[in-house]
């Protein structure tokens, strides 16, 4: 299978930790300008506040700019990963991004910033570790990106407390809908042990869609499913697909950043996949875990011996510019959350720091009604609108402000024909769109 060859750089930094108060918020920088105009992995050792602290939440901002010359004009892929071992590449991806296509100019930000709630990786963000900081760019020269990263520590007392993340899937290039290498050779069942003393477990699962000019322009630009089954009965499904780019903070930018793209938007960071499903698991046993993705050939690749120039697709060889190989990039953890008994009553039900959640629509497929189910975190104004298959909105469900809690609304379609439909829910700086299937 074809590989992405990366580039690997070492750079010691000596970051101060900047104390604070009880119920403030210490401050650790990780990077400052950091320079990238290559796919190379640039390394650090952070030292961070120890065990002895207690967080409420830990954040990350991440702010991308420009060096003198100018940045890569293009989006491009980029992470920043913990580190277990170096000469293996080891360890735990806590954030994703794609980088803004042109924002220098008039009219355009300069810089952009992301912010990531990363508290469930409390276990490992402790004392001084070694970071990895990637992004694809192959630009050379003088111009490149420039990248500061800031961890912001708060103080306090979370009910739930993760206390370990396991890794499951890692594959940066899965390739997509070659029937010479199919990609479920490469997401193999795997079992885990969960730690009889968990008390909550989540699913983070991480991918983004890339390459264009194939079969559904996939994979880039076609929304396919993603699935994680628990313990071969309960399926959880997924469609990767953002259609927020439109509305993206880091804008205006160059190029076609507002078309909606498979997990993840230029100029923006990727959003997980995080599922709850402590009441699907068995703590003290072994649970099986399977991913899978939609059945998908793509007939547009020089190994299709009946791909004809032309008739089948414009170019049935990859150009590497309007016509790329299809593939995902995915990351995939579990995190186990212990009761914190410091805190007598539970005034956090969701294990996720940050939890508003959209959910699947249920029963779906359906004829003619279907209920939409929400959680809100906080206070918050709420949007849910109703598009078609081509995105054109067709219909608003909710337009208002709206307390913690959870929610669930009725979308009758009786009006509207049989096909594919997405929900979309922004609240806040969350967004999730979904699918659901109208069959009469």
């Amino acid at each position: 299978m074809k590989k992405i060859i990366l580039a690997v750089s070492f750079v010691l930094m000596f970051t101060g930790v900047i104390k604070s108060s009880p119920g403030d918020t210490t401050w650790v920088t990780a990077y400052s300008d950091d320079f990238h105009n290559w796919a190379t992995i640039n390394y650090a050792s952070v030292t961070m506040p120890d065990t002895t602290h207690h967080w409420e939440k830990i954040l990350m901002k991440y702010t991308i700019g420009c060096p003198a010359a100018g940045c890569d004009p293009w989006d491009r892929l980029g992470w920043l990963k913990l580190y277990t071992d170096t000469s293996t590449g080891a360890g735990y991806e806590i954030a994703r991004f794609v980088t803004p296509y042109n924002i220098v100019g008039g009219g355009y930000p300069g810089t952009c910033t992301f912010w990531f709630d990363v508290t469930d990786y409390m276990p490992l963000l402790h004392d001084t570790q070694i970071f990895g900081h990637y992004i694809e760019t192959w630009i050379n020269g003088t111009r490149g990106w420039l990248s500061t990263i800031k961890f912001a520590f708060i103080e306090g007392e979370a009910y739930w407390k993760p206390f370990k993340v396991v890794n499951l899937w890692q594959d940066h290039y899965l390739l997509y809908g070659d029937t010479a290498n199919p990609h479920e050779n490469h997401l193999m069942p795997m079992n885990v042990s969960i730690d009889p003393n968990t008390a909550k477990v989540k699913a983070r699962l991480i991918a983004t869609g890339h390459g264009q000019g194939n079969t559904s322009n996939a994979a880039e630009f076609s929304v396919k499913y993603h699935q994680l089954v628990v313990n071969n009965h309960d399926s959880l499904t997924h469609n990767l697909w953002r259609m927020d780019c439109g509305s993206n903070p880091c804008s205006p930018q160059g190029g076609t950043w507002q078309y909606s793209r498979a997990g993840w938007c230029p100029g923006a960071g990727v959003y997980p996949w995080d599922l709850d499903i402590s009441s699907i698991i068995t703590p003290g046993s072994n649970n099986l875990f399977d991913y899978n993705i939609e059945p998908y050939t793509n007939f547009c690749r020089p190994n299709n011996p009946n791909c004809i120039n032309g008739v089948t697709c414009p170019d049935c060889n990859y150009n590497y510019n309007g016509h790329t190989e299809p593939f995902y990039v995915i990351e995939s953890q579990l995190i186990f959350y212990k009761e914190n008994p410091t805190i007598g009553i539970n005034n956090n039900q969701s294990i996720a720091p940050s939890s508003f959640r959209l959910l699947q629509n249920y029963p779906n497929p359906f004829n003619p009604s279907t209920k939409i189910k929400f959680v809100l975190e906080r206070y918050s104004h709420v949007n849910i609108k109703i598009f078609d298959a081509a995105g054109s909105e067709i219909l608003q469900l909710v337009n208002k402000d709206m307390t913690n809690g959870e929610y669930s609304i009725d979308f009758n379609a009786k009006d509207l024909p049989s096909g594919i439909y997405f929900y979309k829910m922004e609240a806040k700086d969350y967004s999730e769109t979904r699918k659901m299937v109208l069959i009469k």
